[in-house]
């Protein structure tokens, strides 16, 4: 009887192992489509997934303001804006910077809240971080914008006949609401399909 202890096998040395042979024209061909297939799988998943998850902060940042408005509101009986009783509705993040109403749900001195006049508690009704690239947040310039660098669009009833009212625009009249915001979106033009807005 052999024992295993006794045999004399050994595993081939790398000398003695065949040589691998270089992929055919034909195996190249075939794993360069797999290739293919499995990328334009992958890329539009991830791709998509990047699309939810910006969608995703945009809502959050827009209920956030909506919120900070109600609260400041409720602290003051009146909405964030420096040009409360004006005929005409304001809108920011247009023509008229939306920094003007972050400074005062903020709490911070600066355009709209000059010397903490529009919010004389000095209240923080909103706390928000740094924008970056594909991250919300305040701006070099005290704006809000969206994941996409665009500023938030933000319009207030100003004569506080419970209808927000904006010439040029896509959305003339909300009724029942004092305060509309909306992103730009992904396409970074507002008053498009791809808005991404508080009313609905």
């Amino acid at each position: 009887m052999t024992y295993a202890s006794e045999q004399n096998d050994e595993l081939p040395s790398e000398e003695q192992r065949p040589p691998r042979l270089p992929l055919s024209p034909a195996e190249k061909y075939i794993l360069s489509g797999v290739a293919t297939i499995l990328l334009s799988m992958i890329v539009p998943l991830l791709l998509g997934l990047q699309a939810a998850r910006l969608q995703r902060m945009a809502e959050a940042d827009i209920r956030a303001l909506l919120r900070a408005s109600d609260r400041f509101f409720a602290e003051y009986g009146r909405w964030p804006t420096a040009r409360m009783g004006t005929i005409n509705d304001v809108r920011y993040g247009d023509e008229r910077s939306n920094a003007e109403v972050i400074h005062m749900l903020r709490g911070v001195a600066g355009p709209g809240n000059e010397n903490h006049q529009g919010n004389p508690h000095r209240i923080v009704f909103l706390e928000v971080g740094r924008s970056g690239f594909r991250r919300s947040g305040i701006n070099a310039d005290g704006a809000f914008v969206d994941p996409w660098g665009m500023q938030y669009q933000i319009a207030i009833d100003t004569d506080m006949n419970e209808v927000v009212t904006m010439i040029r625009s896509a959305y003339p009249n909300l009724l029942a609401t004092s305060v509309a915001i909306w992103s730009s979106g992904p396409d970074r033009r507002s008053d498009t399909s791809q808005d991404i807005v508080s009313w609905e």
